[in-house]
């Protein structure tokens, strides 16, 4: 049985946490009210901002709109999806309601953030929007904030159903149900109205564990990741005694119905915790659980039912207590999580309206395309593939992690390689702990920040290093990813040790390069300074030698990374975001356009309306003709960009005799060969006169071209994330997995037994030119290249010292 469907029969309401037009418009939220019992739905600003900026969701209703009234400002604009979006959910969630007597059917929509400490200015939107809605299965959310409890009891008096947002401690909960109470006794029809109180839960555990490593004792590393559950214990265990009694009493027999407790953040956030833990772990009746799509998915798949409020209430006080003893205090961490909240809600409202306004320009004046596709003669097959990938419902099962999407049958190491889909999501609560440490680490004085990676752990952090440079006061990036004796002289000469931090950075926490970068500078600080465990920190799954490495050695901190996705696709993980960090880049802005990319990709949107799916069904259609070098070009302050690129298409597609080669930095030439498709990524404000006549060149030539304009360095977020779509989805057309990289192990077997053949004498057998018999080397060199044939390509593996002169002098012989 679908475990959604046993929560259902435990007594706990699953509402999603989710909304936008083409979820409703595709027919996916009838089909989730159907097979996954889902009987509520909230409204996620962020969400629709996200889906406003990345899709065309609304572009129809937004122009039938403007038509009428091109002075419409944001605001207004909003109003009118908003209430539309929520019709549209009522209606669908009508049959619900009514089949329930009113007890379920919900849909949520916001106030204005500006009225959070507004009480009259609340009542007066609230009981606006109730009226245009005009639905009984609306709900208004209001903060409960000490303003607020003063609208709930307003609304509740007057009939309006409330959903009570942004309650993280016991004081909130407690002032919230008072504040019910008090408006069903001035209600003349109890059985009329109905709330939930919303108590949210990942977020609390993300602040206290953060206290909690500061900490660092045994009892406070004991307690990581179960304050948030102990604390949703009490309030549910104070739930059960506020309704009860003869004041509960005599409100139940006028019809009142118990203000529902709602699990509100339910979304893992931490890799070291169950994707399903704030789900399993909050299982009661008379609740109501508000999940992303992504937790609903994974309950969906793997989670297991049981009355878990009522298990460990006795131990959950006493672990709330325990914190209090390490000098933490809940409390203090729950007003300010409630403040932050408001905030967050602020900007997202801002982010909102702003998109808005530039959507409106857009449609009413014109926009230049985000990416153009000039195909040639593939135009047609790619149209096919899209066809064919609706009809398959290819979008929908890629975010359902389908591995059948790739092979017929189910393979687990695709399965397990397809989190960074929800990434942008993810990462975004982590952001704040982020900047907090990069602000600590610039205060100390550190002026160095050295990575020690290699490929997926370097390629990201060297492209933001380059491409964002360091921020006033800022330290500076050097990502040391090549094991040439020159080059690790080179950064050992210099930087400070007294003013360096170390990053060593590898998922399995036993790649050989990091390890052996690790214990030469070890060796350095350790003779230079007397903690030198301060001056390192470490990435590195959880589990791993690494980490234990890092806690032996005194580290300054252990991240952990995501188990489920590989090394290319990390870029938006902490390997990638941490450095970006550590060095002033702006990393909400970063992660917001990856999150608006996503939208735009959402599992509810049209094949032929996602970015990376036309992407990738191009990128693959185009290798499969027979064009299978993607040739890039990139405005001089992206120009680092391609070089991320090249991994993600050639580890990934690269592999069974098939592929596409990436070809990045290629000097320019007055020719090129019928094998190739050209990709332009083109930065408005950039000098971009010469490479927008050599993209017109190449096209009048006949090739194929792929054109993405980037407004600023920024949006190289949103295309990390079309690009790792793209390469996935052209995986299935050229019939590969992905996410294994079978070549890259063989060629590391290939490099040890070579140097074990060395060391005992045996030369394998082949041939060896001095370097210094350079006639003997021209003459090999030409034969060898002699055998090329058309469709082959020329690479240079080069073991040298990186620097300016070396790249200047492989440029020349390409």
């Amino acid at each position: 049985m679908n475990p959604l469907i046993e929560l259902k029969k435990a007594g706990q309401s699953i509402w999603l946490d989710y909304i936008r037009r083409s979820l409703i418009t595709s027919g996916e939220l009838a089909r989730i009210i159907s097979e996954d019992c889902v009987s509520g739905v909230t409204i996620n600003p962020t969400i629709f901002e996200k889906a406003i900026a990345g899709s065309s969701d609304y572009d129809d209703q937004l122009k039938a709109l403007l038509q009428d009234n091109p002075h419409m400002t944001g605001r207004q604009l909003y109003e009118n999806l908003a209430v539309s979006d929520v019709q549209l959910t009522a209606d669908a969630l009508r049959p619900i309601y009514d089949s329930t007597d009113g007890a379920d059917g919900y849909v949520s929509l916001e106030l204005s953030p500006s009225l959070a400490t507004d009480t009259e200015g609340s009542i007066e939107e609230a009981m606006y929007f109730w009226k245009l809605v005009n639905r009984p299965n609306l709900m208004i959310k209001v903060p409960a904030t000490p303003e607020g409890t003063a609208v709930i009891e307003t609304l509740i008096s007057e009939g309006v159903n409330v959903n009570v947002t942004l309650m993280f401690s016991l004081a909130h909960y407690e002032a919230v149900a008072e504040a019910y109470l008090r408006g069903l006794e001035a209600c003349p029809d109890p059985s009329k109205v109905a709330s939930v109180a919303s108590f949210f839960v990942s977020r609390v555990d993300t602040a206290v564990d953060g206290a909690l490593e500061k900490n660092r004792s045994d009892l406070a590393l004991r307690l990581r990741g179960k304050i948030a559950i102990a604390n949703s214990k009490l309030a549910y265990k104070r739930f059960k005694e506020v309704f009860s009694g003869s004041r509960w009493e005599r409100l139940e027999g006028l019809g009142g119905r118990v203000q529902r407790v709602l699990w509100a953040s339910t979304g893992t956030k931490n890799p070291d915790y169950s994707d399903v833990v704030y789900v399993e772990e909050l299982i009661g009746a008379d609740t109501v659980n508000t999940m992303p799509p992504a937790t609903m998915k994974a309950f969906a798949d793997h989670g297991r039912v049981r009355s878990s409020l009522e298990e460990d209430v006795e131990e959950a006080g006493k672990e709330v207590a325990a914190l209090k003893e390490i000098g933490i205090s809940l409390d203090m961490i729950t007003e300010a999580l409630q403040k932050e909240g408001l905030k967050k809600f602020s900007q997202s409202y801002d982010k909102l309206i702003a998109a808005l306004e530039e959507k409106k320009t857009a449609l009413l004046h014109g926009s230049t395309e985000r990416m153009v596709l000039n195909l040639g003669g593939v135009e047609q097959a790619v149209e096919r593939r899209i066809k064919n990938w609706e009809k398959q419902e290819f979008n929908k099962r890629l975010w359902d992690k389908d591995p059948t999407l790739w092979f017929s049958q189910p393979t687990e190491e695709i399965t397990n390689r397809l989190g960074w889909l929800n990434l942008p999501e993810i990462m975004h609560e982590q952001l704040d702990s982020l900047n907090e440490f990069a602000k600590e680490i610039k205060e100390e004085g550190i002026k160095d920040v050295v990575l020690l990676g290699m490929g997926g752990s370097s390629l990201a952090p060297e492209v933001f290093a380059r491409t964002f440079g360091s921020a006033p006061g800022y330290p500076r990036l050097t990502v040391l990813d090549s094991t040439h004796p020159d080059s690790v002289q080179a950064v050992s000469e210099r930087i400070d040790l007294d003013h360096t931090l170390f990053i060593v950075a590898s998922k399995s926490g036993t790649t050989l390069e990091p390890n052996l970068f690790f214990t030469y500078f070890w060796s350095k600080v350790k003779g230079a300074v007397a903690d030198p465990g301060r001056h390192f920190i470490a990435i590195t799954d959880s589990g791993t030698p690494l980490e234990a490495l890092g806690r032996n050695r005194g580290f300054r901190k252990v991240f952990h990374a995501h188990r489920d996705l590989g090394g290319r696709y990390s870029a938006l993980t902490l390997f990638g975001l941490l450095p970006a960090a550590l060095i002033g880049a702006d990393i909400h802005k970063l992660v917001d356009r990856a999150w608006v990319a996503a939208e735009g990709c959402a599992f509810c949107v049209s094949v032929g309306k996602t970015p990376g799916l036309m992407l990738g069904a191009a990128l693959g259609e185009l290798a499969l003709s027979g064009r299978g070098k993607a040739t890039f070009l990139a405005s001089q302050g992206i120009s680092r960009f391609p070089s991320w690129l090249e991994q993600l298409i050639a580890e990934s597609t690269g592999k069974a005799g098939r592929g596409i080669l990436p070809v990045a930095s290629e000097p320019p030439t007055s020719s090129y060969g019928g094998d190739r498709f050209f990709v332009y990524f083109r930065l408005d404000g950039d000098d971009n006169q010469e490479l927008d006549q050599t993209i017109k060149s190449i096209e009048k030539a006949g090739h194929p071209t792929i054109t993405i304009r980037l407004e600023d360095k920024y949006d190289i977020g949103m295309e990390i994330f079309r690009w790792e779509v793209a390469v996935a989805a052209a995986g299935s057309i050229l019939g590969i997995h992905p996410f294994n990289q079978p070549d890259v192990e063989h060629s590391k077997e290939l490099a040890r037994e070579a140097m074990e053949q060395k060391n005992s004498g045996d030369s394998m057998g082949r041939d060896t030119i001095p370097v210094s018999d350079l006639p003997a080397l021209d003459k090999a060199i030409k034969q060898w290249l002699g055998q090329a044939k058309p469709g082959d390509y020329f690479g240079i593996d080069a073991y040298l010292k990186p620097s300016h002169e070396t790249w200047t002098r492989l440029q020349s012989m390409r």
